[in-house]
């Protein structure tokens, strides 16, 4: 299979499936497929472009060659298991067989919204494939139109052209068997997944196109490929994600999240009884995230109200501190898991700034039993002697 993320040419023959992405200097209204610039949000199917190819040949699909939607396919079995489900079971998958020519699935953000970036934040193609193995290189004609390309040569080995050149994978692949590949963009460079598996990590964009834009997934050759998703949300995120309708979020503050903390609170509301956030900032949203805690009247929220600090430390050694931290909200004292861990800072004398002690932070989300969470942390060296913690995500 070939992959590229590109300004692609239509070109002479490849004689493997070939996927890529492309430059687009068209509307929104020009583009064969919308991209959702905006992914966390409900329900969550609406934050990404979604093809599962069950129904009819998409009419981008159907430029060239004799594609066709297939229910005659190998079973896909062995791919990785993800708890986000952003297709449904289906029957059917994309066979393709451009005849030597390139197929351009162009994408934009809804109308009047521009072209798709990833300069600031990561746009994702993800999909499943089952890899034709090239007998020949790529087509010239086809890299140098490209942003990026990956490929399986000959060997069966996953090649990724970039503006360096050409990386080869070490292991060869199974060309019998389905494959998840996906492929991360931003800011000017790319990683490429394999079956959940980093195989290439950043790697430099080709100078092709307008910069840290995506604007078609484009394929050549023959294969299969089912499931075909971009976003700017990960696919392998872990959380299905809200199911309904959410409330307008607060305006931005200092404490703003990344997206994918943005998605987890964004869940984490759809399981409540909340309706109206009118009352808080954006920092005191992600305050009540972290403490698992919400208040609220009448479907409104409250700011959330806590202390936090620390009841006991027993200096086991210089290096190895077992602490009880102390957590009430207005609920009274804090009992069950948190959605955020407990990181501790230090400082040599009374008068010195606080530092944040590296790997002294909880493995997971701290559990609290009657307003008390009690760990063992390992502190750098360095003679610290006063400690404060705070809950990070």
């Amino acid at each position: 299979m070939m992959s590229t993320l590109t300004q692609l040419k239509k070109t002479a023959a490849a004689v493997a499936l070939g996927v890529s992405v492309q430059a687009f200097t068209g509307g929104a209204q020009a583009a064969d497929s919308v991209v959702p610039s905006a992914w966390n949000v409900a329900p969550m199917r609406a934050g990404a472009y979604l093809e599962s190819f069950d129904a009819t040949l998409p009419a981008w699909a159907d430029t060239v060659g004799v594609s066709s939607v297939s229910d005659q396919y190998p079973a896909m079995t062995g791919l990785p298991v993800r708890s986000n489900a952003w297709f449904d079971a289906n029957a059917k998958v994309l066979r393709l067989d451009t005849e030597g020519a390139v197929v351009s699935n162009t994408v934009a953000y809804p109308a009047s919204e521009g072209a798709v970036s990833f300069a600031a934040k990561p746009v994702y193609v993800d999909m499943r494939v089952r890899f034709d193995a090239m007998t020949d290189v790529p087509d010239p004609v086809v890299v140098q139109g490209s942003k990026l390309a990956v490929f399986v040569a000959a060997d069966k080995k996953l090649v990724a052209v970039h503006a360096s050149g050409w990386s080869t994978n070490a292991v060869a692949l199974d060309t019998n068997l389905w494959h998840q590949l996906t492929i991360k963009m931003l800011n000017g460079t790319y990683d490429v997944l394999l079956d959940d598996q980093t195989i290439f990590s950043g790697l430099t964009v080709r100078n092709v196109g307008a910069a840290n834009i995506l604007e078609s997934a484009s394929f050549c050759g023959t294969g299969l490929i089912d499931d075909l998703y971009i976003s700017h949300g990960d696919p392998m995120y872990a959380v299905t994600g809200p199911t309904g309708t959410i409330p307008e979020l607060p305006e931005d503050g200092s404490n703003i999240p990344s997206d994918t903390q943005q998605t987890r609170i964004n869940a984490w509301l759809d399981g409540t009884a909340v309706t109206d956030l009118s009352n808080l900032t954006q920092d005191e949203l992600s305050h009540a995230y972290l403490l698992n805690e919400l208040e609220d009247d009448g479907g409104v929220a409250l700011d959330p109200v806590y202390t936090f600090g620390i009841s006991a430390i027993d200096v086991i050694t210089p290096t190895l501190l077992k602490v009880t931290a102390a957590l009430s909200t207005g609920s009274g004292a804090k009992n069950g898991a948190i959605n955020g861990r407990i990181q501790l800072q230090g400082k040599v004398g009374i008068n010195d700034a606080w530092t944040t002690l590296s790997g002294a932070v909880t493995p997971a989300f701290a559990d609290f039993v009657n307003g008390q969470a009690t760990y063992t942390f390992t502190i750098p060296a360095g003679g610290y002697q006063f400690f404060k913690p705070l809950i990070v995500p």
